[in-house]
């Protein structure tokens, strides 16, 4: 049988040579694609030349006021720390979330946070908002430290969030013991802003303290957070006449309370704790002859602090007004030492490295984590509103 005849190629000699070429260039493709998938922080991302941390704080809504200088601190911080030459060789970048002064509005901070994929949050600052945030960011792995949320339960059974301050448990008890001791008060009545976590339950921790020491509480009242008319309060206040009135608001709501009280008529002596800062704005000279629990005053005696305070005016050409802000330094600082440590933005090492933090000099004193994510040993100073002025007064320690 006769072979067939080789059909003719219908492919002309130009045209395979062109498949050829594109045939010895899918290997290059094929690693162009593999590089453009990479995952975010691999290289060639603009991320991975960063430490990217986040800040949440209320930017808007009836806490910003009260957060600003926590905001104006932690920028400080960042500021310093990437003029010294960053971590790890890299610039620090700060990434503000505003929480709207709500829960729900932490709790989507705390989302944005997660999807950024930042290495570390700094915040909140109120309790509540602490509150909401650090379920979402524990599960997501991501250590957050928060410089002022007092409530004992914002760091409770979790391993990635830590706090700069005191728990409410000893401030409530502090000055508990100032009021009776120092003071000799015996009879005490304890209004609490009833939508705020901090702020009942700091009033259930000096009632207890307080009666236990041997005092009497004649009353608990309660108010919302963003009353403005607190005559029918002030009223249960004159008709029981005690030695002290404890008032653990914020500085809105607690400076109002006292100019009306004072304006009625009261006499009692008003104390209130860490969230009074710059009370006098609402409350004026009314705020006079009371007494507050605080973590900072312009004269501890901390290098830390000596130098915040030059770093500070150098910044801004005036004193640090708000005794709370050195917290918001102090985490940041924290954050940054453990970073250091770590050696590494991996979130899990930074979680260890935080964990076992020993004596670390801040601003507002030494700072060592117990297993809680709490500070250790961490005094509260007791200052008088007296003549214009914050006078300190004493340290109380634990």
């Amino acid at each position: 049988m006769a072979k067939p005849a080789c059909r003719p190629c219908p492919f002309s000699p130009r045209l395979l040579r062109s498949l050829s070429g594109l045939l010895r260039l899918l290997p290059l493709l094929a690693g162009l694609l593999a590089f453009l998938c990479l995952p975010q922080r691999a290289a060639g991302n603009p991320d991975a030349d960063k430490i990217k941390i986040a800040a949440v704080f209320s930017e808007s809504g009836i806490a910003a006021p009260h957060n600003q200088p926590l905001i104006e601190m932690t920028k400080l911080a960042v500021r310093k720390i990437n003029e010294a030459g960053g971590l790890l060789g890299k610039p620090v970048q700060l990434l503000l979330f505003d929480n709207l002064s709500t829960p729900i509005g932490s709790a989507m901070a705390a989302r944005k946070c997660v999807e950024q994929n930042v290495t570390a949050v700094i915040g909140a600052h109120w309790s509540s908002h602490s509150l909401a945030m650090a379920p979402i960011l524990e599960e997501a792995g991501i250590p957050m430290i928060s410089p002022g949320s007092t409530n004992p339960e914002v760091t409770k059974g979790k391993k990635y969030i830590f706090r700069a301050c005191f728990i409410d448990s000893f401030q409530g008890l502090a000055m508990a013991k100032f009021a009776y001791t120092n003071l000799e008060a015996r009879t005490a009545v304890v209004a609490t802003a009833i939508d705020e976590d901090y702020s009942t339950m700091l009033g259930q921790f000096f009632s207890r303290a307080f009666e236990k020491a041997g005092g009497k509480v004649l009353a608990e009242i309660g108010y919302r957070g963003n009353a403005t008319d607190f005559s029918s309060n002030i009223k249960t206040i004159e008709e029981h006449r005690p030695d002290v009135v404890y008032l653990p608001g914020y500085t809105r709501d607690s400076g109002l309370f006292i100019k009306q009280a004072v304006k009625m008529g009261i006499r009692a002596t008003f104390l209130g704790g860490d969230a009074w800062d710059e009370i006098e704005t609402y409350a004026g000279d009314a705020v006079g002859g009371s007494f507050q629990s605080t973590p900072w005053h312009p004269e501890v005696p901390y290098t830390a602090s000596e130098e915040m305070k030059r770093f500070f005016k150098a910044a801004y050409s005036r004193e640090v007004a708000n005794n709370s802000s050195p917290l918001a330094y102090d985490a940041v600082m924290i954050l940054a030492d453990a970073i250091t440590r770590a050696g590494t933005d991996d979130r899990k090492a930074i979680r260890e490295a935080l964990a076992t933090t020993r004596n670390f000099q801040g601003a507002t004193g030494s700072i060592t984590f117990d297993e809680n994510g709490d500070p250790l040993d961490k005094g509260i100073i007791i200052i008088e509103f007296k003549d214009g002025r914050k006078v300190f007064t004493q340290t109380i320690q634990p």
